[in-house]
Formats: structure tokens, sequence, C-alpha cells
């Protein structure tokens, strides 16, 4: 598959390509272009009278466009499943709820857009410099930033490419996309799609290639204005650094280490179904999944048992056929899927894998008990519960384990609870369970975290949150109230012009 510049499917100018591979079986799924920076500063060149002519559109027109986009998507719904899943090991059912979300954030962002519509001050509200504002007309308005730069993590990709480009386009910017080096085919064909509906080439671009250095060039160039980004604390500081030497602009959803905390009045079976499931889904790539078991020490050992019970129901997926499973599944209701009997995919790659591998060997060192799971088979990692897990471990702190990994750590009071919770550097989700909803409240207030659910699960996202993290786990919000971040606010001032001659 081809980098999209300026309206063209492009190979890189010198023809080096990069292999995307599945990681259940390790079978070429395609290749991309490893982009130059010849390739870049086409696109750069490109976006900025990209952007120029996509703001000229009307909304009413991008409205047009958008209903194309839908019908385009729900037409080739079938071949970008069967991709997602082969280039990143997705299970179909969590292929099936991005390709199904998209039209709903494309057209909340458009919709929200409409209000984004400025606004006139009451003449003499408020005196000026002069103390005469009484014959001023005085307008505050909306303009795009610009160009921005959407850089796409390997996990939920499509998804998370939405929550980044929906927006910036709905604020009238062009994009610059940077998909995932490990699986970027169905983030293209995507973007195909937007241009055969009717969003100009040069608006919206795809570059391929290292994450690093296409990173690296494309925020340091002056024509981005904006960068938006979901990825590890790491990528997010460096990233950030960058951008504020050139005083711009950019929104982090970073890293998470999310604590779910069961005091002892909580509904154990509910928790129980509820952690187990989200911990393991997307082999527990998920931001915003369940990391940190934090358990009243009266249930510790009903749910060690219950959790553990919750493993024998999963299925490896070394022998998956998506081919045949695609069609069993495109008519499907994602959000009525049983929790019960999932198969567990393989993480993106080998070496993301050996990281949580040795992460669990390093965390039973310290003294953690490994009471199932802990092997790794090229990229799977057996479904894991890890016992006598302690507060001073790496694991209860710093270390964010990106795998099916549940580790259970227990406490006698409320306090400990919320300590635990709140001794990591990260903040992005989190839960409490209780029966009590007074004590659920004081506790979702304490937690350090840009959000907390009462009994249930940290995973809870709606499109109309403003969703994003605390401390390390990044800066900016992403949902349709958070539209503004894509814009940037002018004041202009018609001196005199109620006054009468």
């Amino acid at each position: 598959m081809k980098m999209l510049i300026d309206g063209c499917e492009v190979d890189a100018s010198n023809g080096r390509t990069i292999d995307v591979t599945c990681p259940v079986n390790g079978s070429l799924v395609g290749t991309i272009p490893a982009a130059t920076e010849q390739d870049m500063e086409k696109a750069l060149a490109a976006s900025v009278k990209g952007q120029k002519a996509w703001q000229a559109i009307p909304l009413r027109e991008k409205e047009q466009i958008l209903d194309r986009f839908e019908e385009l998507l729900e037409e080739n719904k079938k071949e970008i499943l069967t991709v997602v899943c082969k280039e990143s090991g997705s299970s179909l059912r969590n292929g099936l709820m991005q390709i199904q979300g998209l039209p709903q954030l494309f057209r909340g962002y458009l919709e929200t857009a409409k209000r984004y519509n400025g606004h006139l001050m009451v003449p003499g509200i408020e005196a000026g410099h002069d103390g005469k504002t009484e014959n001023d007309m005085q307008l505050v308005t909306y303009e795009p930033v610009g160009t921005v730069l959407a850089i796409v993590p390997f996990n939920a990709s499509i998804m998370l490419f939405a929550y980044k480009a929906a927006p910036a386009l709905a604020a009238g910017n062009a994009v610059i996309v940077k998909p995932p080096t490990t699986n970027p085919l169905a983030v293209i064909m995507i973007c195909k799609l937007l241009w055969q509906a009717g969003v100009p080439g040069s608006t919206l671009q795809v570059i391929t290639g290292n994450g690093g250095e296409i990173g690296d060039y494309l925020s340091k160039d002056p024509r981005i204005n904006a960068v938006t980004l979901t990825g590890s604390t790491e990528v997010g500081v460096h990233i950030a650094e960058i951008m504020a030497k050139k005083l711009s602009p950019c929104a982090l959803e970073l890293g998470g280490n999310d604590p779910f905390i069961i005091m002892e009045d909580a509904d154990l079976q509910a928790a129980i179904a509820d952690g187990a499931f989200w911990r393991m889904n997307s082999a527990g790539q998920i931001c915003i999944s369940p990391k940190r078991f934090i358990v009243h020490n009266s249930l510790k050992e009903a749910f060690t048992q219950g959790v553990l019970e919750f493993t024998k129901t999963i299925h490896m997926g070394y022998d998956m056929d998506y081919d045949a499973e695609v069609e069993k599944f495109l008519n499907l209701d994602f959000s009525k899927m049983a929790h019960a009997g999932m198969i567990m995919n393989p993480l993106i790659s080998e070496r993301a894998a050996k990281t949580v591998e040795e992460q669990i060997q390093k965390t039973a060192a310290q003294g953690a008990k490994i009471l199932t799971g802990g092997r790794r088979n090229g990229c799977f990692i057996e479904p894991t519960v890890l016992g006598d897990v302690t507060r001073d471990m790496d694991m209860m702190k710093e270390m964010e384990i990106f795998g099916p990994v549940l580790p259970i750590c227990g406490f006698d009071t409320e306090e400990e609870a919320l300590e635990i919770a709140n001794q990591s550097s990260y903040g992005l989700s989190g839960c409490v369970w209780t029966k009590d909803w007074k004590k659920g409240m004081r506790m979702a207030r304490a937690i350090q975290s840009g959000g907390v659910v009462i009994n249930g699960t940290g995973t809870y996202r709606n499109m109309m949150h403003p969703f994003g993290g605390y401390k390390h786990s990044g800066m900016g919000r992403e949902g349709f109230m958070t539209l503004g971040e894509m814009m940037q606010e002018k004041v202009i001032i018609m001196k005199d012009f109620y006054r009468a001659d």
C-alpha cells in the first residue's frame, strides 16, 4: 500500500519499503513506503493549500461528504475489518467496534463545529483602553490552527485516528496522519475513502515509515501548527518539548497504570466479570484498561479464584481464520457480545510480547507469585494472574504492563487503597467498586486521574466526555466538547461602527 500525498498514492522517493506482518502467524499482510524528507516536504507544502481549500468549503457540503463517506465505509466494511484483524491481530469484536464507531465520531465533531460560529459582544459592556466602547462592534471569532499532525498508535488504530482527524477536519484544519508502523493499512484505507467522499487530497495526507524519524521531522517544521498524539509518555514528553520551542499546541494521550479498587462491600461477581474481561480484552493493549487490582483483603482470595476461573474460558488465538469468521461478525452488535469465551489475540509484535514477558519475570523476582500463565509463544502471552503482589513492587507504581497480566494487591483501609492508587505518576483512568455511593463518590474525587468509574471499569469512554489524563498520562482532552483545542480565538473590533454620523 502507498502513502497518500497531495491527492496521489505514492511510493517513497527512494523506493524503500517496510513489511507489515500478521502477529498471529508472521505472514506478510502488505508493505508500506518508508518516507524520506523529500516526501514529507511535499506533504507539508500541499497541506498549506489543502487547509485553505478545506476551510472554504461550507459545513453543509462537508455534511454531504460525510454522508458519502458513511456509505463507502459500509460498502468496504468487510475488507477493512479483515485488514484490521490481520495486521494487528485484533479480535473481530474489537475491529468491528472501531468501524461501527467511525461515522458517529466524524458526525459528532461536525455537529459541534456548527456551534463555533463566533459571537457579538454587547456594545459598551466593558470599557476599552480609551473608556469608550458604546459605539464599537466587538466580534469573537474562531479560526483553524492550520495543519495538524495526527500521530496514531497501534492499538485501536482506526478509532484513535478518527478521534484525532475528525475534530481537526471539523475545525477546518488540514491533517497529516502518521499511522502506526506496525499496522498502518486500515488507516490508509479509511483515508482513501475520505478522499473518495470528497475530502481534498491536499487536506488529508498519510505519511508512513519510522515513527520517531517522521514525528521529529514533521513536528519541528513551522508548517505543523499543532500535534495530537496517543502513545507512550516518553514519546509524548519529547513531542511536547519540540512544540514548546515553537509555542505551538499539542494534545497528548499517554500511558496509564489504571487502578481497579474493590472495597469490602463491592458486588464481587460483577467486579470479577468486568475486571477480568477488560484486563484481558485486546490482550491487555488498551490504555484505559484496569492494570492494578487493589482488592480489600477480606475479598482477595475470592476475587483471585474468580479471575482464575475466568482465564480458563479464554482460548488462545493461534488458529484464528479471520477470512472465515469475518462474515459472521459483519452485522452483529458488538455491545451484545458475551464476555465469556473470549479469544486471546496476540500482542502487536514479538518485541512487545518479550517486553511483557520480562515484566512478568521481574515482578516474580520481586516476590509475586505467578498463579496462572506467564509464558510467551511468539507474539502471544498467556492470560496471567499474579498473586502476593505488594504496593512497593514496580508493577504497582510506574511499570505499565501493556499485556494480559492481572496483578492482585491487598489492602485493609480506604486510605490505604487511595494511597496505592495515587502512588503512580500515571493518572489516565480508574475505578472503585462499592455499594456505598457516598463512599464511591468520595474515593472517585480522591483518585488522581482524568476519569473514574464507580461500579464499572475505567474503560468507559463517551464521545461527549473530555477524555484525557492527569500527571504523566498526558495533557489536553479529546471529545466533542473539546473541539476548541483544534481552533484559535480571535477578537475583531470595528471602532465606532455604531456611531451616528
